[in-house]
């Protein structure tokens, strides 16, 4: 138990960075945004690439499904878990259903899209020790390229997300290659990167291309007023989440970390259930 513990600590400070993303501010004239495809998120070496389908899939179906104006508790959340498994054609029986519980516990603990302090900040007071060790550094080659998601590198969201996307495939091509690490933990990281590139992916194109015809947009506008990059914060829930699902039985990386994702957007339609 404490090995798992200490991997998922090993994958969530990793995410630490994309809380330190700028807003957007883009002198001049205003830029031509772009949609970014499912296959240019893709990438087919990772072995998980397909959690972070199901994460988008998740995410489109779990905005369809819930009402942001009401707020969400465990049994609303585990009946929507049920429908999307149902038509994926997934099993959800016992097993899911304990695992979730344990999900929503985990993401309690981690006040996980909570309006408290940063993430990183509420993390390292819950584990100072292992916060301290297991910062990223030149130790810890897999960190997340996040700074490319900051608002000064690039003319457009569309050129930034590109490029965070083919540096994230870069840091899966050596976590592939790397003979040091465990299988569970190259795991979590694959599992990790792979949500990473699919959420970057997914919330520009609900930023920047969708707008108001995404049922999320209204709700990234607000947040966004009080945040520096809310994008940052809501890729950087997914990638947690996508950490602790990948290690908890019965929950799959994609669908896990989405509950992550929605709490940081859906900031107002939360009771915090996992407390």
């Amino acid at each position: 138990m404490k090995t798992l513990q200490n991997l998922i600590l090993i994958a969530l400070l990793s995410t630490f960075t994309l809380t330190s993303c700028q807003k957007d501010e883009i002198p001049g004239s205003k830029v031509e945004e772009r949609e970014i495809s499912t296959k240019q998120m893709q990438n087919g070496k990772n072995p998980y690439d397909e959690q972070g389908v199901l994460h988008n899939a998740f995410l489109d179906h779990f905005i369809a499904k819930a009402d942001g104006k009401k707020e969400m508790n465990p049994d609303k959340m585990l009946s929507i878990y049920a429908s999307f498994y149902a038509a994926n054609k997934m099993e959800f029986g016992d097993e899911q259903i304990a695992g979730y519980q344990k999900l929503f516990n985990a993401y309690g603990e981690l006040k996980i899209g909570r309006p408290v302090p940063p993430f990183p900040l509420n993390f390292c007071r819950l584990f100072p020790a292992i916060c301290d060790i297991l910062t990223p550094s030149p130790t810890f080659p897999f960190a997340l390229p996040t700074g490319l998601l900051n608002g000064q590198n690039g003319d457009s969201s569309t050129e930034r997300t590109l490029k965070f996307i083919e540096a994230v495939k870069m840091t899966e091509a050596n976590i592939l290659a790397d003979k040091e690490l465990s299988e569970d933990h190259k795991k979590v990281l694959l599992n990790q990167h792979a949500i990473a590139r699919y959420s970057a992916g997914y919330w520009h194109n609900v930023s920047a291309i969708q707008k108001g015809k995404s049922g999320y947009y209204d709700d990234f506008q607000d947040a966004d007023i009080a945040a520096l990059c809310h994008v940052c914060d809501v890729v950087g829930a997914d990638a947690a989440g996508a950490a602790v699902g990948a290690l908890v039985g019965g929950v799959g990386a994609g669908p896990g970390a989405g509950i992550a994702s929605g709490a940081a957007v859906l900031e107002k339609a939360w009771n915090w259930f996992w407390n």
